[in-house]
């Protein structure tokens, strides 16, 4: 038996080893299909530049540069080719260039390779690289948050000739593009601004040339800085009377845009009648709008109103002698009179008060510059019955001006803090006058800087701040110049500075008022901040 069994298994033996070596060659010869060997092998490179992208592979197998094997290369826009394909090229080389004439900039593409067929081998199977890209040329320079407000936004780039146009589209919210030309001036300046943008919104600004693509950037705007009714009137030219025939049509409580740049022609006499802002646009022109004074607001009769404010507006006049912002005859009461960042110049005074019964809680000018007023002051309560309850002069300067707060009346308090005062009042006026009339709440004058008094036919000597005997007129931090002389009523506990105003400001005559001592006691926290 065991004779048999050894003969079986002499038998089975070469069988078996016959069986295993037939199939190991059968798997040997599968890995050396033509088909799989002609396949370009390896994973496709990508190098992507600003104008190009480069793919590579490598050759397939058993290829040479002389053996004359070229490989189709198909570009489209999905890994499944289900989208049409965008471009077809042939290369006898194991890599391939697509350009910016091909391909658009920043957006993802696939490319799938074979090679082609050659002699008795037929085309092989393809290979899908993963997405690539032309990264896209970026002349856009870095912006800072200074190039961006509410509605606008400042583009700047590298010297680029040619340049056609910007395009700016809202992301977040989504919207419709705005399409800007580019004017020679433009390429030339390297910069554009863009307006007619929408508060809190994200945008994408793409820069070209014709058609081709030269930069991207993203921005968001700032969030509104005027809220309620606005009443836009920048987009109004060629009608100077606009803002006047608008005031008395808008509700109150009113916002009403100017356009930078442009004048408003107040040309008789408008009376008011309900609160209402007027202000220059946010913009980056530095002009402000302008209210042209041939004529002067007033106030309807009996109206009560919660507030007036001017702000970063321009304010003149065509008659020095006979001009006021408010010339008030009739009685009315409002809240608040402001002017805020505003620059008024050229009038008899600026507000008069006239009416008895008239009433204003609160009167303030604030970073502002007031120069060039006659013989009215910036406010004149000229009527023993007008009530100005709180006066406020911040962060100011005012200079050429003949009288600057004069009273018939009491009021409850005057502050002036942070201002700058030259050729202010003239020779014997007085800087602040109430007469006998108190101010219950007291006059203090705080961080200010005085200089040297306005001619009177060459008398220069001013006097100080004048009022009832139950008023208490106090000072901090506030300086006076050697060359300003006070002949009465010195403002109590103000510091002497040794030198003169045109030691002390850098051009006084010409409204300059950037303080050159470094020595100056007050260099950081007196006078006007813009001049420290």
């Amino acid at each position: 038996m065991k004779e048999y069994l050894r003969k079986i298994s002499n038998t089975l033996i070469p069988v078996v080893l016959l069986a295993v070596v037939t199939v190991g060659c059968k798997k040997e010869v599968d890995s050396l299909d033509p088909m799989r060997m002609f396949t370009p092998a390896g994973d496709i490179k990508s190098v992507s530049g600003e104008t190009q992208v480069k793919l590579t592979w490598n050759p397939s197998l058993y290829t040479t540069a002389s053996s004359g094997v070229s490989y189709t290369v198909e570009v489209a826009a999905d890994t499944l080719f289900a989208t049409p394909v965008i471009v077809t090229v042939q290369t006898d080389t194991a890599g391939v260039v697509f350009t910016d004439e091909q391909l658009e900039v920043r957006t993802d593409y696939y490319a799938r390779i074979r090679a082609n067929a050659l002699g008795d081998r037929p085309e092989s199977k393809t290979v899908v690289s993963n997405r690539f890209r032309i990264r896209g040329e970026q002349i856009f320079n870095a912006m800072v948050d200074s190039d961006v407000i509410e509605n606008a936004v400042i583009l700047r780039w590298r010297a680029t000739p040619g340049l056609t146009k910007i395009v700016v589209t809202p992301t977040a919210p989504a919207g419709n593009p705005i399409e800007v030309q580019l004017t020679e001036q433009d390429v030339q300046a390297q910069m554009k601004l863009v307006e007619g943008l929408r508060p809190s919104t994200a945008y994408t600004a793409e820069i070209f040339r014709n058609t081709s693509s030269k930069g991207t950037r993203t921005f968001a705007t700032k969030a509104a800085t005027v809220g309620g009714n606005i009443i836009d009137l920048t987009g109004i030219a060629n009608r100077p009377t606009v803002l006047q025939d608008t005031l008395s049509q808008i509700p109150s409580g009113s916002t009403v845009l100017l356009k930078r740049g442009r004048r408003y022609e107040i040309s008789s006499t408008t009376n008011l009648d309900r609160s209402v802002t007027i202000m220059s646009e946010n913009s980056f022109n530095p002009e402000m709008a302008e209210l042209y004074f041939t004529s002067n607001f007033n106030f309807t009769e009996g109206s009560s109103i919660d507030s007036v404010v001017f702000k970063s507006v321009a304010l003149r006049s065509d008659n020095y002698s006979g001009r006021y912002v408010m010339n008030v005859n009739k009685a009315f009461t409002i809240g608040k009179i402001k002017f805020e960042a505003c620059r008024a110049e050229v009038f008899r005074g600026l507000v008069r008060l006239t009416a008895a019964g008239t009433v204003v809680n609160n009167f303030s000018i604030a970073n502002s510059v007031v120069d060039s007023l006659s013989n009215y002051a910036v406010l004149t309560i000229d009527n023993a019955e007008v009530d100005v309850k709180d006066i406020r002069f911040r962060n100011s300067t005012f200079y050429k001006i003949e009288r600057f707060l004069t009273s018939k009346a009491p009021s409850r308090s005057v502050l002036i803090e942070n201002c700058t005062f030259s050729e202010t009042p003239e020779g014997s006026r007085y800087l602040v006058d109430y007469g006998t009339n108190d101010v219950s709440g007291g006059i203090k004058v705080n961080n200010s800087i005085f200089g040297i008094g306005k001619s009177a036919g060459g008398n220069r000597a001013m006097n100080g701040i004048r009022a009832g005997s139950g008023t208490l007129i106090e000072s901090g931090s506030s300086y006076i110049t050697a060359d300003a002389v006070v002949t009465a009523d010195a403002i109590p506990g103000i510091t002497t500075y040794s030198g003169t105003s045109f030691a002390l400001f850098r051009n006084p005559k010409a409204g300059d008022f950037k303080l050159i001592d470094a020595n100056f006691p007050g260099s950081t926290n007196a006078g006007d901040p813009r001049w420290r």
